[in-house]
C-alpha cells in the first residue's frame, strides 16, 4: 500500500514538473505582438517611449471630414512608432473647434471661417475663446458657397429677405458663413424664414415647391446641385457682383473668391461666388516633436491621403501653411525643412 502512495507520488512530482516546464517555455517563446509581426510596415515600437494616444475628430461617416481623418490614422500608424490615433465621429465642422480647442480632442477638421472665430471667441463662438487652438495645416478642399432659386423673382441675395430658405443641417458650418453674407445686403438670419435641412432635402424642397431657395456648401460639383440640374426645373444660381465680394473679402480674409465654370451646372456664364476652405487644426499643448512627426507622415504619404475622399486632392504643400491663427510650431517646423510656401 505504501509503496503504491510512494509511486503515485512520484508520478505526480513529475506531472507537475513538466506542466511548469512547458509553461516556461511557452512565455518564453510567445508571438511577437508589434504590427511588423502582422505583415506591416509600421515602425517597430520602442519599449523605452510610452504610448502616445491622438485623437482626430471629423463629423459623421457620410461626409469627406470622416475618411479624411482615417487616411491620416493610417499614415500615422505606417510612419510613426509608439502612436494610437483614433478616428472621433463628431458634428463636424461645428464642433471640431471647441473639442479641439479645450483638448478634448487633439486634432480635428473644420472650415478656415470657424477656426478663425473659435481662436478669436468672436461668431457663433462669442464669449468662448478657444486660444489653444493651432493651424496644423490648410488648404483642405474648399467648400463653394451655393444660392440655388428656381427661376424666379429672387435674382439676388437682397432678394431672399422675407423669404423661406432651406439653410442646411442643425449646426452644420454654413450656417456660421451665412449672416456674413446676408450682412452685405442689410439684413440677418432673423429676416428670412429658416428651414434646416440637408442639403439634398433642401434642393428637394425647392423643387417641390416648399422653400423658396436652398443653400448648399460644398466643393463644386455638389451632388445636391445636379440632382436639380437633372430635373427639368429651371433654377438659378445667385452671385456676388465684384463691387460686392471684393470688400468683402478684405473684411473676411478666411473666405476667398470662387468663380463656378458654366460647364459645370450648366450655367450660361460662369458664377461668382465665394468659398471657406477646409482646415486641420491641433491644440497647442501637443508636443511639438509628435506634431512634426505626424505633419511629415502626411505630406510625405499624399498618395496614401488621396486615396480616401476625391476632395482630399487638395491638400498640397504650396498651400498648407496658413496663418490665419497661429500655426503650431511643430507643423512649421516641418513646412520650414520641406520648403513650403510661406514657411517662415
Amino acid at each position: 500500500m505504501k509503496k503504491g502512495i510512494k509511486l503515485g507520488l512520484a508520478m505526480l512530482l513529475v506531472t507537475l514538473m513538466t506542466l511548469m516546464a512547458a509553461c516556461g517555455n511557452t512565455a518564453g517563446s510567445s508571438a511577437p505582438t508589434s504590427a511588423s509581426s502582422a505583415g506591416s510596415s509600421a515602425p517597430e515600437p520602442t519599449e523605452s517611449a510610452k504610448m502616445q494616444f491622438v485623437s482626430i475628430a471629423t463629423a459623421s461617416m457620410g461626409g469627406s471630414y470622416y475618411p479624411i481623418g482615417v487616411g491620416m490614422a493610417d499614415v500615422f500608424q505606417k510612419s510613426i512608432a509608439n502612436i494610437e490615433p483614433k478616428v472621433e465621429v463628431t458634428g463636424g465642422a461645428t464642433e471640431n473647434p471647441k473639442l479641439v480647442g479645450a483638448g478634448d480632442s487633439d486634432i480635428g477638421i473644420t472650415n478656415a471661417n470657424l477656426a478663425y472665430a473659435a481662436y478669436e471667441g468672436t461668431g457663433i463662438f462669442e464669449g468662448n475663446q478657444y486660444a489653444d487652438l493651432r493651424m496644423m495645416f490648410g488648404g483642405v478642399a474648399p467648400g463653394t458657397i451655393h444660392m440655388v432659386v428656381k427661376d424666379s423673382a429672387i435674382k439676388t441675395y437682397a432678394d431672399l429677405k422675407g423669404k423661406k430658405v432651406a439653410v442646411g443641417p442643425q449646426g452644420g458650418g454654413g450656417l456660421s458663413l451665412l449672416p456674413d453674407l446676408f450682412a452685405i445686403y442689410d439684413f440677418g438670419m432673423e429676416d428670412i424664414k429658416a428651414n434646416y435641412m440637408s442639403y439634398d432635402e433642401g434642393v428637394q424642397a425647392l423643387i417641390d415647391g416648399h422653400v423658396d431657395a436652398a443653400f448648399i456648401q460644398a466643393p463644386h460639383p455638389a451632388p445636391a446641385i445636379k440632382n436639380i440640374q437633372g430635373s427639368n426645373v429651371a433654377f438659378r444660381l445667385l452671385e456676388l457682383e465684384e463691387e460686392e465680394r471684393v470688400p468683402f473679402l478684405e473684411e473676411y480674409p478666411y473666405y476667398n473668391p470662387v468663380d463656378i465654370p458654366k460647364d459645370i451646372y450648366g450655367t450660361d456664364h460662369d458664377i461668382k461666388t465665394i468659398g471657406s476652405s477646409n482646415v486641420v487644426v491641433i491644440n497647442a499643448n501637443i508636443d511639438e516633436e509628435l506634431v512634426y512627426q505626424m505633419t511629415k507622415a502626411i505630406f510625405e504619404n499624399l498618395e496614401d491621403i488621396y486615396v480616401v475622399h476625391p476632395s482630399a486632392a487638395s491638400i498640397k504643400l504650396d498651400t498648407a501653411v496658413n496663418e490665419m491663427i497661429p500655426m503650431h510650431p511643430g507643423a512649421m517646423r516641418y513646412f520650414k525643412e520641406a520648403g513650403a510656401a510661406g514657411a517662415k
